[in-house]
């Protein structure tokens, strides 16, 4: 059976045909959904660049390969196009429905919307991967105009899901609750670890218990660029902490340039206590990283079940979060924040590093809530989702 998989984001094409992405990567598609369908059309935006080009950036991979084509959805450059271009658009999405078998459409999105509309209009089986709050997302997307649309974009949403017959969110509760549906449902995170080992914890146990914490390093992983991630929120929790730790550092790992962040670094004087790491593959490189700090900061506006934070958990580190999206149902609620309440993140930080028994609390609830996100419990769960949805008329 051949699968059509519609979502939004910009991959890289070389001038080879061939395409990278930073997340949907081959090696995920062979994994997840090539043992339930035997071939996937990929259809997303696509920007042109060279081999070489592409080959300098951290943390792009290919993402076409044996039976998974890419046919770009062309006609779609920017957020506008899907109402001053929809005709093209919706001629593209029923050119590319028409010859696959069925089709998974990831949301929330414009394209994914159209999507849902041209599946029905054709009468084709589809099914919603709901991976994030289009409210959220859009609100705080950081540009005037996502604010505008946000409305939209979560009725809209809210619409496709309700109508939709078959719905995988990645989180537990939240999205159910904000997109509800009547649907066949399952919740598998996006998360892909390996089943934990308990060293791994001993090891956190003993770098809590020896850390005389003359040095305190803090993490936030996301791109630079994207207001959403809430850099800036850190960066203000930073400047209040500063005044009782003196070394305390935060790293910063994400793509992008950050001039904004680094403006704002340079206004409070931050400079010595904040370190741009630039992007890590995937993996091993990225655990390692986890290993090294001493507290995982999510203070996001926007999140759908946060796999940099799941991956922590699975290392046993302590982690801080604001409450959006997933993050209240992964980690304790009392490091919980209100989204950008810089002052409540400080006083949770302090916290940890004041009080080593409550880090070590965190780090073990944290390492043990992590087990059922292992990547054999989440694939038998999906794979057995998606099985049901091949095998049947809906």
């Amino acid at each position: 059976m051949k699968l059509g998989f519609i979502f939004d984001t910009i991959m890289l094409k070389d001038e080879k045909e061939n395409f990278y992405t930073i997340n949907l990567n081959y090696r995920l598609w062979k994994d997840r959904y090539l043992p339930v369908f035997d071939e996937i059309v990929v259809s997303t935006r696509v920007k042109e660049a060279q081999h070489e080009e592409i080959m300098n950036l951290k943390g792009y991979t290919i993402a076409n390969g044996e039976n998974v084509k890419l046919m770009p959805i062309t006609e779609y450059k920017e957020f506008t196009d899907i109402f001053t271009n929809k005709n093209r658009v919706n001629q593209q999405l029923k050119n590319i429905i028409e010859q696959v078998d069925c089709v998974i459409i990831r949301m929330p999105s414009p394209l994914g919307i159209l999507a849902c509309e041209m599946c029905i209009k054709m009468r084709k089986k589809y099914a919603i991967e709901m991976v994030a709050c289009a409210w959220d997302g859009y609100r705080n997307h950081g540009h005037w105009a996502g604010k505008i649309v946000a409305p939209y974009m979560w009725m809209k949403t809210r619409q496709e899901c309700h109508k939709a017959k078959r719905v995988l969110y990645v989180t537990e509760n939240f999205l159910q609750r904000r997109y509800p549906t009547k649907a066949i449902t399952t919740n598998a995170s996006n998360v892909i670890i390996s089943e934990p080992s308990k060293d791994v914890l001993n090891k956190r146990l003993e770098k809590i218990d020896k850390n005389d914490y003359n040095e305190i390093t803090l993490g936030l992983v996301g791109p630079l660029e994207l207001k959403s991630k809430g850099h800036e929120v850190a960066l203000k929790a930073v400047n209040i902490l500063k005044e009782k730790y003196k070394n305390i550092k935060i790293e910063f790992l994400g793509a992008g340039k950050g001039e904004k962040l680094k403006k704002k670094v340079d206004k409070l004087k931050l400079g010595k206590n904040v370190i741009f790491k630039g992007t890590l593959p995937g993996g091993e490189a990225v655990l390692a990283w986890m290993d090294g700090i001493d507290i995982l900061v999510i203070p996001s506006f926007q999140e759908g079940l946060p796999r940099v934070l799941i991956e922590a958990m699975s290392r046993g580190c302590p982690a801080v979060g604001a409450r959006t999206g997933g993050i209240p149902e992964l980690i304790c609620d009392s490091v919980i924040h209100k989204t950008g309440d810089y002052r409540k993140l400080a006083q949770d930080i302090d916290k940890i590093i004041t009080e080593k028994d409550f880090a070590k609390k965190l780090a073990k609830d944290n390492f043990k809530n992590a087990r059922k996100y292992a990547k054999e419990n989440l694939d038998n769960k999906r794979k057995k989702f998606w099985i049901d949805f091949r095998d049947n008329e809906i």
